[in-house]
């Protein structure tokens, strides 16, 4: 059997630092990831039949510590870009109640359940209203915020906390994923293409201009958007942009096998895995 944790330890991550990859259990690609967290390493396999997890901890080095200690220290958030076009990042500050770093358990079930990443995501959490906020950078900037209700009877179900950037996106990929929300969005990625999520209930020319970037653009909302799966579609064209809509028969986020294995056909008939950039790390 496999010594996860000093495999984890091998990695030699810095404070900060996550990596991604092939998983050394079940040898699935990118479903591993590790985390050091303030000296606190974290590692989880989101493959479906593969329950690796864990933590241990290890020593910090002085350089680290003074780091976390400088209250001007950022993450390095341009991993999780978003944002289609924010000409300047400006300043954002989230409200007291949205904090990072507690109610790790409620982050990590609702993640556990996508297939997701909350170390990977920098999320944060509304200790007030109870929700899970998905940070929106530029630049290393926090420009917006998102919060999902963790209780899904609560109305509104989704939450801007500020009104700067256009989307959100996740992933490094030259064909992009146009979906419902911020968790669709980071599913997206997991499956080694770019999420995009609009955050809106149309596509403006901020939207247009960002998503000319790709050399093609899924248009891949839940089942019951499909008037609005055409809209998107059809305006996304008329601006030249190669758009094609894609009729799923579940929300991405739920990984209906039937969607999933859709979508990476569409994804080596479009461009062939040479084009394809590996995911955000």
């Amino acid at each position: 059997m496999i010594n996860v944790r000093g495999y984890v330890e091998s990695l030699d991550l810095a404070d900060g630092q996550r990596h991604r990859g092939k998983c050394p259990s079940c040898h699935r690609g990118n479903t591993f990831t590790a985390t050091n967290d303030m000296g606190k390493l974290l590692w989880n396999c989101y493959a479906n039949s593969c329950n690796l997890s864990g933590t241990t901890r290890i020593n910090m080095t002085i350089e680290e510590i003074r780091k976390r200690m400088d209250s001007n220290f950022k993450i390095d958030t341009d991993k999780a870009f978003a944002g289609l076009n924010v000409a300047k990042p400006t300043q954002f500050v989230l409200p007291e109640s949205v904090v990072k770093g507690t109610k790790q358990d409620i982050l990590d079930e609702y993640c556990n359940r996508y297939g997701i990443d909350s170390h990977e995501l920098s999320l944060h959490y509304d200790v007030k209203e109870d929700r899970i906020v998905f940070p929106m950078f530029l630049e290393g900037t926090m420009v917006d915020a998102i919060g999902r209700a963790v209780d899904s009877k609560v109305i509104p179900k989704w939450k801007r906390y500020g009104s700067e950037a256009d989307g959100f996106i996740r992933g490094n990929c030259t064909i992009a994923v146009i979906v419902e929300d911020c968790t669709s969005a980071s599913v997206v990625e997991t499956l080694e293409l770019t999420g995009v999520a609009i955050l809106g209930t149309t596509i403006n020319q901020n939207h247009i201009q960002g998503l000319k970037d790709y050399k093609k653009v899924i248009v891949a909302l839940d089942p019951d958007a499909a008037p609005k799966t055409i809209e998107y579609t059809r305006k996304l064209k008329a601006n030249g942009i190669d758009a094609f809509a894609l009729k799923l028969l579940d929300d991405i986020k739920y990984r209906r096998a039937e969607d999933i294995a859709y979508l990476q056909k569409l994804k080596r008939e479009f461009h062939g895995t040479a084009d394809i950039k590996e995911p955000t790390q």
